[in-house]
């Protein structure tokens, strides 16, 4: 007989919670999601409360890591655990998770975690607590990265942020334009790069995102959309996307 396990998702991005939740409701079979929780301190709350077999872990939120969730939880559920950082997920992995999955998520790769929890046996879920403190000893908020590098050959150039001016997705390249004028090539989509940059750039269109430190004027433009204009050294124009109408509206206080 299959157990069905009650989980819970945890991650800071609404956007990804509903990805988990969309996903999962196909192994409904095996996993009821019970809950969800957008910080450390409401997962401790709900876990304490609902306590859910299974949770679908983020490691990095704005004021708790996934770690330290772990830590304060009196029963420790069974750990998958959700990153965009692949270094913390082999080593989460290896330590105390029987899973983990790199984002964006995959259904194939969820389906091979839910294949692994079919033959994962509860009483083998034990944590190393020591073994958990000493990584997140390791794992302690990072520096944060104040540019953006950019592969040349076998030298790497680092872009700093508040030099960038937008980039922009064109066939199957994405070029990065700094305020002097510059133009760099990288070999990252503009997808995995917001999900990696600061909160000050920001995507208004599919094939561009924008810095926005260095917008110099917004305006209205036909067809719901907005005409950008940078503040770099030839005073880019740039124009948002309709479906994206909506939000800039509201982030920008429109």
């Amino acid at each position: 007989m299959t157990t069905l396990f009650k989980a819970m998702v945890i991650d800071d991005e609404p956007a990804a919670r509903r990805l988990m939740k969309n996903l999962l409701s196909e192994h409904r079979d095996i996993i009821e999601v019970i809950a969800e929780a957008g910080t450390g301190e409401e997962a401790i709350q709900k876990a304490t409360t609902l306590k859910p077999d299974l949770i679908f872990l983020d490691i990095q939120m704005p004021d708790l890591t996934g770690f330290e969730v772990i830590e304060r939880l009196d029963q420790k559920p069974i750990i998958i655990f959700t990153t965009a950082y692949e270094q913390y997920a082999i080593r989460a992995f290896e330590t105390f998770s029987i899973d983990y999955l790199l984002k964006p998520i995959r259904e194939e790769r969820l389906q091979q975690c839910v294949d692994k929890l079919k033959q994962f046996s509860r009483m083998n879920n034990s944590i190393d607590m020591v073994g958990l403190r000493d990584i997140m000893r390791q794992f302690q908020a990072p520096q944060k990265a104040t540019a953006l590098p950019i592969r040349t050959g076998d030298r790497i150039i680092l872009l700093r942020f508040e030099n960038i001016s937008y980039m922009e997705a064109h066939d199957k390249y994405v070029y990065v334009f700094t305020v002097d004028g510059q133009k760099h090539l990288t070999d990252q989509s503009l997808t995995s790069l917001i999900e990696k940059l600061p909160p000050q750039f920001y995507r208004i269109q599919k094939s561009h995102i924008i810095n926005r430190e260095r917008i110099r004027e917004m305006h209205r433009h036909f067809n719901s959309r907005y005409l950008f204009i940078m503040d770099d050294k030839v005073g880019t124009r740039l124009t948002s996307g309709r479906t994206y109408h909506d939000t800039i509206r509201t982030d920008f206080g429109l």
